[in-house]
């Protein structure tokens, strides 16, 4: 059985006194939106009253525009100075992560500890359930910045990285923490992937779907095919209350990268 990796919610990191940043962006994130119910009305309503398509549609537009004006938060940042080239360092080395052909958030896993476990999941000590991550600088879809914002985004936990503080969102809920409020760490790891091989990955070994005791193909198994070993890059992000967040990137290179650029924002603030 896997375990849930993702650590507490969003709202178990939330303080009683959340910041006017973070209440401004959960009040945005929560704000209903007006115009997919004009655009119902408008459509059921021009099957026996045509002429209302022209009003409906500008009606529509309107409410479309107000509801993105209610469901976003507008920064202003001012980095000078060393602030300044800490966060361009940490955009730097942010893009070395970027630059991954593939990355995941994993969000559970598991230990396998029979034989037979291990035999038909191609000898692994494991298994992990991983979601696509997306990776790019432009911010959470709440937040209008000035800057370029080094973002990591998956359904199950977006992480925002600012030059003051770091936003953590999960769904329509954010919390924001201080760059020494949680830890860093980096690692390598072998996994062994049945999926599409990334073109950057570093291939340490090869196994079988199903696998014996000495590690040869077990041959009960029509359909066993062989299986590369890669060495992956993990981030770990964790602190107190729970908080626990685990990347995996394809290119092992640019996990050190961004854990020295993080690192650097964390080391000002000591």
């Amino acid at each position: 059985m896997l375990s849930d990796l993702t650590g507490a919610q969003t709202e178990a990191l939330l303080p009683a006194n959340p910041s006017t940043l973070v209440s401004q962006l959960n009040a945005a994130a929560k704000a209903h939106r007006s115009w997919p119910w004009a655009l119902g009305v408008t459509l059921l309503l021009i099957v026996v009253t045509p002429w209302l398509l022209i009003p409906g549609a500008l009606l529509t537009v309107w409410l479309a525009w107000q509801d993105s004006v209610r469901r976003t938060v507008v920064a202003f940042y001012e980095v000078d100075g060393p602030a300044h080239q800490r966060y361009q360092m940490l955009l730097n080395h942010f893009e070395a992560a970027r630059a991954a052909h593939s990355a995941w958030h994993v969000v559970a896993g598991g230990a396998l500890h029979t034989t037979y476990q291990r035999k038909v999941n191609a000898g692994a000590g494991s298994l992990v359930r991983r979601e696509p991550l997306h990776r790019g600088v432009e911010g959470s879809s709440h937040l209008k910045a000035n800057i370029s914002v080094p973002s990591l985004q998956s359904s199950a936990r977006s992480v925002y990285f600012l030059p003051d503080r770091v936003l953590i969102r999960d769904r329509n809920t954010y919390v924001d923490l201080s760059y020494d409020a949680f830890s860093v760490t980096w690692d390598e790891n072998r996994f062994v992937e049945d999926g599409s091989v990334p073109r950057d990955a570093r291939q340490v070994g090869t196994t079988w779907k199903y696998v014996n005791k000495d590690g040869g193909p077990d041959r009960r198994f029509k359909e066993n095919r062989q299986l590369p070993v890669l060495l992956y890059g993990q981030i770990r992000l964790s602190g107190a209350y729970g908080l626990n967040i685990l990347w995996s990137f394809s290119n092992g290179q640019g996990a050190p990268f961004l854990v020295s650029g993080i690192g650097q924002m964390k080391a000002a603030l000591k």
